[in-house]
């Protein structure tokens, strides 16, 4: 069962032209015969192309524990997402995951975008809120977080890239982009802004994903969430978005 909740509006077409309009690509005509819609799927090994290693992915995990909380976990096929008690006391694991959409080169509209994971739940009689919000990096950063592959050089609950320290601890977010109740379920589907992920295709800089948070219910809870480096292609993280053809 997967029950949802949006914060976001959807904008109307004239305000999305408006913003495309505003960042170089005013002209949505198509030539003979084409047709004005073009639906692309990202998938690292699988989609849009089986070259396509354009995800970054990784568990950041809070906790009593120096270790845990400055480890990396970036190259893990299989990562827990939720709360989980340790020594007594609750703690979030959250992911970050992020797309490479450069490959989009069009000035189309983007009219719809979700993200798709797979996950296994530990207890199929618990659910698990998980609140997708738009990922962020602080200001003077030069670049978004770093997937990493060893411990100390990527991504985690206090650092972007082993380094340099998140403005707070956990990530640093926007706004909330979608919500779901999950539970006994094996895919989860977040629908995303459009504009939002249009920004992401036209301003390379501004894309740094989206980071799940579970929300506490006062007792563990958690699922295995499927990574990038999974084996099973078809168990990775997915992008789906459809646009409407640019000049």
């Amino acid at each position: 069962m997967i029950k949802r909740w949006r914060s976001h509006s959807i904008l109307s077409t004239a305000a999305a032209l408006a913003v495309l309009a505003g960042i170089g690509c005013g002209d949505h005509s198509t030539g003979p015969g084409e047709t004005d819609t073009v639906t692309v799927v990202f998938r690292d090994g699988a989609s849009p192309l089986p070259t396509y290693l354009g995800t970054s992915d990784a568990v950041i995990k809070n906790g009593p524990y120096y270790a845990t909380r400055n480890g990396n976990y970036g190259t893990r096929p299989v990562d827990t997402l939720g709360v989980v008690d340790t020594d007594g006391l609750l703690y979030e694991q959250r992911m970050l995951v992020r797309f490479d959409l450069t490959s989009i080169t069009d000035c189309g509209t983007v009219i719809s975008a979700t993200l798709t994971l797979s996950m296994t739940p530990e207890d199929t009689n618990r659910t698990v809120w998980l609140d997708a919000w738009e990922a962020t990096v602080p200001e003077t950063y030069p670049r978004s977080w770093v997937e990493g592959s060893l411990t100390g050089d990527g991504v985690s609950w206090e650092y972007l890239d082993g380094v340099s320290e998140w403005t707070a601890v956990g990530g640093d977010v926007l706004e909330l982009i979608d919500s779901r109740e999950v539970k006994a379920d094996t895919v989860v589907t977040f629908e995303l802004d459009p504009i939002r992920v249009q920004t992401w295709i036209k301003m390379e800089w501004k894309n740094h994903g989206v980071l799940l948070m579970p929300r506490s219910s006062g007792e563990e809870a958690f699922l295995h969430a499927y990574m990038r480096e999974n084996a099973a292609a078809a168990l990775r993280p997915e992008l789906h978005i459809i646009y409407i053809k640019g000049g």
